[in-house]
């Protein structure tokens, strides 16, 4: 590289001054981290907030955990392709609204790593089990994974994240709690998407694996709604083509009601600080009217997939398992094997337990369970 070519690189403060909208959170506003680190020329401190979250072995544990359907075919979705559509989705709004893209991709990449294998049954299993030792929360127990588990410095244990992203998944950890501040809008917009992917998905999902048919989800509103307009815009359809396109109509029509939700409130609000956002009303968020059709969806989906025979018995048969792992590493804690079993004098056996089942991918519980507890 020639003398002086580095002068050249647009420096992220110059970036995202150039980008971004009053109320999109600049690199040099953040509080910083925990342990000083060295400032880098050209990746702002989100943009390796995100890179360090995405290196980590929790993250990559994602391709093997359970989003909703496990067994039941090898193609649906887990938490990592789910983690990657709510990324580039909030992005593609972020991008929109002039916010502050690295931190909505850390805010993203960071909003599911704690989930236990085995999707909610894993988590409802071991808040059970835990009820005496603190309980479980798969967002409680992501930020344990990146301030205590993983591991990147020989002088600190943990990711070392900023305060931004670090706060955004405590705002997670109870959302009800009330606050005079709202959260920043990068971490509102990942909130969103998130609901917004998985009500689209678990849709998708279902009708694939034949759970509930198209017919049944006509009943909706907001599923028929994109149907007509698909038909509108390009004609009869039938059967994986005509699923495909509803589906991606169904987010499209979720991010364009968001998008211009946001900005009608912006317009209003007129924020000239992400302080200033902060102190408004959720502003990245659904119409009301959008608000409500989501609520049937979601209704639909709760009674009809979540509930649906294959689920249930799927569900129980991995609630058996988990409970009878958990009282297994009770009996028998010299089979935790890792890091997890330096923190028994820590945190006492029974929450070391929880937190090393919630470490394990469906495929590896499956193995353990197999080995030691069948």
């Amino acid at each position: 590289m020639p003398e002086g070519t580095m002068q050249s690189f647009m420096n992220y403060d110059q970036r995202e001054d150039r980008l971004l909208a009053p109320y999109g959170l600049r690199s040099r506003q953040s509080r910083g981290r925990e342990f000083p680190d060295t400032d880098h020329p050209y990746r702002s401190p989100f943009q390796r907030d995100r890179d360090r979250i995405i290196h980590s072995s929790a993250f990559r544990r994602l391709a093997d955990k359970t989003q909703v359907f496990m067994n039941l075919s090898d193609y649906h979705r887990t938490r990592l392709t789910h983690t990657i559509e709510v990324v580039t989705i909030a992005r593609t709004i972020g991008r929109a609204l002039g916010l502050n893209e690295d931190l909505i991709e850390a805010l993203g990449h960071l909003h599911d790593i704690g989930h236990p294998p085995f999707g909610h049954t894993g988590e409802d299993v071991l808040k059970e089990c835990m009820v005496d030792c603190g309980g479980f929360s798969h967002n409680a127990f992501g930020l344990i994974l990146v301030k205590d588990l993983e591991i990147r410095s020989s002088e600190y244990n943990g990711l070392n994240l900023t305060f931004e992203v670090l706060e955004g998944q405590h705002t997670r950890v109870d959302k009800r709690q009330m606050t005079f501040l709202r959260p920043l809008l990068e971490a509102q917009t990942v909130e969103t998407c998130d609901s917004m992917t998985y009500d689209a998905h678990d849709a998708d999902d279902a009708l694939k694996l034949g759970l509930v048919s198209f017919e049944d989800f006509m009943q909706i509103p907001l599923f028929a709604q994109s149907v007509e307009a698909v038909l509108q815009r390009y004609g009869k359809q039938e059967g994986r083509r005509l699923r495909k396109l509803v589906i991606r109509q169904l987010i499209s029509s979720q991010v364009t009601d968001v998008t211009e939700t946001a900005l009608d409130r912006l317009a209003k609000w007129n924020p000239k600080t992400p302080e200033e956002a902060e102190m408004c009303d959720p502003i990245v968020t659904v119409s009301d009217s959008l608000a409500t059709q989501k609520k049937h969806l979601e209704q639909f989906l709760f009674e009809r997939v979540y509930r649906h025979p294959d689920i249930v018995a799927w569900r129980k048969q991995g609630q058996d398992q988990l409970r009878r792992m958990y009282e297994g590493y009770l009996r028998q804690p010299e089979l935790i094997r890792g890091k997890l079993k330096d923190w028994i004098d820590v945190w006492g056996l029974p929450r070391t337990v929880g937190y090393y089942i919630g470490t394990m991918t469906d495929s590896y519980c499956q193995r353990e369970f197999e080995a030691h507890f069948r």
